[in-house]
């Protein structure tokens, strides 16, 4: 049995990935945003041993839940689940970074740089990643573009395409954790359109068996689809491209990333 941290888990995926791992007797930690869906969570999802809370737009917020975790104890695997697709450009009051970046983004860095290394760390990803523009990682938090340029689904397109480059970043980094990449798959949650093709328990699937470590651990820096291996946009390789994502994330939190 394993203790799981899930951000991102007051509905959609995560919820699901948390009442099935529950139902397997694993010991899972929630994350909501404010105490009102940290409530509704733990009605959802009765056996959580859990819910911590924090604002994943916000720096203080975000090493506030760090720190929470920490004092929990290890984690065995750490889902980075939380996300933004749409919304308009909203800058985050303590980095200026616009709130969907931010928590697909730099939320991620900076939990990874603050919680003790768990054995598996799973970065939610997209295959939307196929799309992103930003390739070269210029102004990757949108300070000299501004919001006069912010289009949410460019952005959301390039925050995952980043969030891979830091995820094999972390992967080159740390030594005895298995770090994935997933795209849980594009279904009608809170992030996209009623009509989308997938199904949810593909991607709670995928969740479920990489949380049990039903798969080669010897893996790390790879990218999931559905239970299987996917084929990700070749430039998130790329070191350089990688250091690129580490660089601009340390410039606006003030953390390191350490081997």
């Amino acid at each position: 049995m394993v203790r799981v941290l899930i951000t991102g888990s007051t509905d959609g995926f995560g919820l699901e990935t948390a009442r099935q791992l529950v139902q397997r007797n694993h010991t899972v930690y929630l994350h909501a945003r404010n105490q009102e869906r940290a409530n509704d969570a733990k009605e959802k999802c009765p056996g959580a041993a859990g819910v911590l809370i924090a604002d994943l737009t916000s720096v203080a917020e975000t090493r506030k839940l760090a720190e929470e975790a920490n004092a929990i104890g290890a984690f065995d695997v750490v889902i980075q689940n939380a996300g933004l697709m749409y919304g308009p450009f909203r800058t985050t009051p303590d980095s200026g970074v616009p709130a969907m970046v931010f928590i697909n983004v730099l939320a991620p860095y900076i939990l990874t740089c603050l919680l003790q290394r768990p054995k598996r760390l799973i970065f939610a990803a997209s295959i939307l990643h196929h799309q992103a523009t930003n390739t070269k990682v210029k102004d990757p938090f949108w300070f000299e573009r501004g919001e006069e340029n912010f289009v949410d689904f460019e952005a959301y397109c390039d925050a995952k395409f980043h969030v891979m480059l830091l995820a094999n970043a972390v992967a080159r980094r740390f030594t005895g954790t298995s770090v994935t990449s997933v795209h849980p798959g594009w279904v009608a949650t809170k992030l996209t359109l009623p009509d989308a093709p997938d199904k949810l328990e593909d991607g709670v699937d995928t969740y479920v068996m990489l949380t049990e470590g039903d798969y080669d651990e010897g893996l790390t820096g790879v990218y999931f689809e559905a239970k299987k291996r996917g084929e990700p946009l070749a430039a998130t390789t790329d070191e350089n491209l990688q250091e690129a994502v580490v660089k601009a994330c340390e410039d606006v939190t003030g953390l390191k990333l350490h081997a």
